[in-house]
């Protein structure tokens, strides 16, 4: 028996033993003691000792299993798994450790749910969680597991949020996909039943709509859905539903139900003597816990797909794996039927386990653990379908995706056809499922894709800007549900009329100088009333590149300069600087890149670019006649530039190891119009904005930009008036002493001419992530 068992199991043992049987071996005696510990899984086990790496002698392991309330029947799973736990226990354990696994009742409640994840956790100390069965169940501890770096391995539900690694690391699903499991389904119809009408039965949740969204993602419009009926697991019955559906004459029946309502479904429509060619999902396709209290004429012809053998149906296909499977439920669960599928489903899930735990060697840490789950390869495991295999990496957290269409027939399920692939390697394009769909929904469609998608103005190609764009897109991409779209520009002047003038344009990277600059000229009316800043973004180094003659910025007086475009940033900054500092060049508008042959021709003194450092072009420059100009920090440039330096790390054809040049850098700034609030333009901005902040850790590591390093968020642009929602965010994720002391330093430092120290908004992330993380076991939704 498993270790440290609770007295209720022993209690419960104890009177099973007590009774007065025919007297049984001890060959035979273990079977039955496991029976009865399945059966009271739900009684605590009481364990002490925090572990975040296995023991020497145990590996617990914990589990959330509806053994009563609407979803019982799934009990069964919860079950077998501590059964063959049991058996591998009995065999000497795994590396030496035996396991002890932890299961208790939550009664489908994800509220329950809630309390016995963090029972499991913090009092339990299981290294990580397996198998727990439900959608809204585990999706209300997901949060909390992933926060605590706790594997969520193996999760008895289908939806595809299990299959999301770069948000949660720490969860993995383990059989295919609701959504894949539909796309099977779809692609079944488009072959068999080209003019079929659908109606849709299914529960009125995340599990329900996972399986339409798949469906009619596979189905791409090209088969009608006459009627959609929803029923809620408080329900009585779905006789109401079942009368519609029929009444809509479809002659196929999509029946997304669990194994309770899909009893009730079937029968209801056999007494309505409605026959429709009638779809069921997999998690209701057990003959024992559906079919047979359905009643087997009534579920004659039903179909569903399958990935793995039930029962007897591996005898009568001759595969390998049925001896030891048969072994076992004889031994171990002798009172569970055969023709259970949930059986084999926990049989399946507890293999993969069982592989997991013995490939992680004697290195059976939380890390380790979900290294080696993530590292699945062409896994075979006993009573799959031939042809199905286990496949994980880093980037799949979905181990099966693969099934083959079944039909109910004579008391059983009989496989047909090919095992279809749920996932189709087109379909990790989205721009690939935007076509599909396109033809047959072309208004919703284009509705849903422009709804969140967020026009970002960047600058010209190769900029900082544009890689800084080119970052937002990818690493705040959500799909539909918000898309940042960035706009190749010509430079911050050409940025600023964009937001202002351009339609389409939501946001753009431009500088604090360029709008100082705008509006001194009195280029802008009113435009401190049109513009509003979300965030201070980075800094934009001033680099003049002359020859070793020119040492100083006074000596470029009469000079010929080339500025860059007349539409961009650098043009702004070199005429600010010129005209505050009294030096008074000839101007040359051309790009630097072409300019440096002009430069090293002579024809031209200089060129200035003010751009993030390092520059690209610029560090590819070596040319012993070239240098880098200092640029002092003179008190005419306070007001709208920061000293900085260039170093021989940034350019080493150019500044020597131990003699920096100091120069200036431009403050750039994420700003956009000031869309009024409730307007739809103000609500796109804002998705970008919760979006951007909160994945601000992110963009601040490799391979993304250094210059994200920089952002201070905390910092005021003195004058200009933040977005409603990026205030609103800061002061909602920032205690008010912090706040407030963050945007003093960050005027003190403004007023001495040094930026706002970014680490401030560092501190205050890991500040954020700290709190989150202590305040997950009390809120872990």
């Amino acid at each position: 028996m498993m270790h440290g068992i609770h007295a209720a199991v022993r209690a419960c043992l104890a009177a099973r033993w007590s009774r007065r049987r025919r007297p049984r071996d001890a060959k035979n005696s273990p079977p039955r003691a496991a029976a009865c510990l399945a059966l009271a899984l739900s009684a605590p086990l009481a364990l002490t000792g925090h572990q975040a790496v296995a023991a020497d002698n145990e590996i617990r392991i914990g589990n959330t299993m509806p053994y009563s309330g609407p979803a019982l029947a799934y009990g069964v799973i919860g079950k077998t798994i501590a059964a063959y736990f049991n058996k591998i226990n009995a065999e000497g354990g795994i590396n030496g450790r035996r396991v002890n696994f932890i299961s208790y009742d939550d009664g489908y409640a994800p509220q329950k749910t809630v309390e016995m994840t963090r029972k499991l956790v913090e009092e339990d100390n299981v290294l990580l969680m397996f198998a727990s069965l439900g959608t809204a169940p585990n999706l209300a501890v997901r949060p909390y597991l992933n926060a605590n770096k706790v594997p969520q391995l193996f999760v008895a539900s289908g939806s595809s949020q299990w299959d999301q690694p770069h948000d949660f690391p720490w969860t993995m699903g383990f059989q295919p996909s609701y959504q894949a499991e539909a796309h099977v389904y779809a692609q079944y119809l488009l072959e068999t039943h080209s003019r079929g009408k659908i109606a849709l039965l299914y529960q009125d949740d995340d599990f329900g709509k996972d399986y339409v969204k798949g469906l009619k993602d596979g189905l791409g419009g090209k088969l009608p859905i006459v009627a959609e009926a929803t029923y809620k697991v408080t329900d009585a019955n779905v006789n109401q539903q079942i009368a519609t559906l029929k009444a809509s004459g479809a002659d196929i029946f999509f029946d997304v139900t669990t194994p309770k309502f899909a009893v009730m479904a079937i029968r209801r429509a056999a007494e309505l003597g409605w026959r429709p060619d009638h779809i069921i999902s997999t998690v209701s396709e057990s003959v024992s816990a559906v079919m047979q209290p359905a009643g087997l004429q009534n579920a004659e012809g039903i179909l569903s797909a399958g990935y793995y053998y039930e029962g007897e149906e591996a005898a009568a296909a001759g595969d390998p794996s049925y001896r030891e499977w048969s072994t076992f439920m004889d031994r171990y669960l002798p009172d569970v039927p055969r023709s259970n599928g949930l059986a084999t489903f926990g049989y399946l899930a507890a293999n993969a386990m069982v592989a997991v735990l013995r490939s992680c060697g004697d290195d059976l840490s939380r890390d380790n653990i979900m290294k080696q789950a993530a590292s699945l390869k062409s896994l075979k495991l006993p009573m799959l379908t031939p042809g199905i295999t286990v496949n994980t990496s880093t980037h799949d957290h979905a181990p099966l995706e693969q099934m083959q269409m079944m039909q109910f027939t004579g008391g059983k399920w009989q496989r047909f056809g090919p095992v279809r692939s749920g996932i189709d390697p087109g379909s990790v394009s989205d721009s690939f499922k935007t076509i599909f769909r396109y033809g047959t929904a072309k208004r919703d469609l284009a509705n849903q894709l422009n709804a969140n998608t967020v026009t970002l103005m960047t600058g010209s190609f190769g900029s900082t800007y544009a890689n800084m764009g080119a970052d937002l897109a990818s690493a705040l991409d959500k799909g539909t549900e918000l898309r940042i779209l960035p706009v190749i520009g010509r430079g911050s002047v050409q940025s600023v009329a964009d937001i202002l003038l351009l339609r389409g344009v939501d946001a753009g990277i431009i500088r604090k100088d360029t709008l100082a600059f705008l509006e001194r000229k009195d280029f802008a009316n009113n435009i401190r009333e049109q513009l509003v800043y979300v965030t201070k973004l980075f800094n934009e180094e001033m680099h003049v590149l002359a020859p070793r003659s020119i040492t100083s910025l006074n000596e470029l007086d009469g000079k010929t300069i080339a500025v860059d475009l007349p539409d961009g940033g650098t043009f702004v900054t070199s005429i600010n600087v010129f005209e505050r500092l009294g030096i008074r060049p000839h101007l040359l508008y051309i790009e630097p890149r072409l300019a440096l042959d002009m430069l090293r021709k002579g024809d031209i003194d200089a060129i200035i670019t003010v751009e993030g450092r390092p520059v690209q072009w610029l560090s590819q420059v070596s040319d012993p006649n070239l240098h880098l100009v200092p640029v002092d920090y003179d008190k005419a440039l306070h007001d709208d530039y920061l000293p900085a330096q260039l170093s021989a790390e940034d350019y080493p054809n150019l500044v020597g190891a131990s003699a920096p040049v100091n120069t200036i850098a431009a403050e750039a700034v994420l700003a956009s119009f000031n869309w009024p609030a409730g307007s739809d333009r103000h609500r796109r901005l804002s998705l970008l904005v919760e979006a951007f902040f909160s994945n601000m850790q992110a963009l601040q590591r490799p391979p993304y930009h250094p210059k994200w390093q920089e952002v201070a968020p905390l910092a005021p642009i003195a004058g200009w008036t933040r977005f409603k929602t990026a205030q609103d965010w800061l002061d909602r994720n920032t205690p008010p002493a912090q706040m407030l002391g963050a945007n003093a330093q960050a005027n003190d430092l403004q007023a001495s001419g040094v930026s706002a120290d970014p680490r401030l908004f560092r501190e205050f992330m890991e500040w954020r992530a700290n709190r989150q993380k202590r305040a997950a076991p009390r809120h872990p939704q």
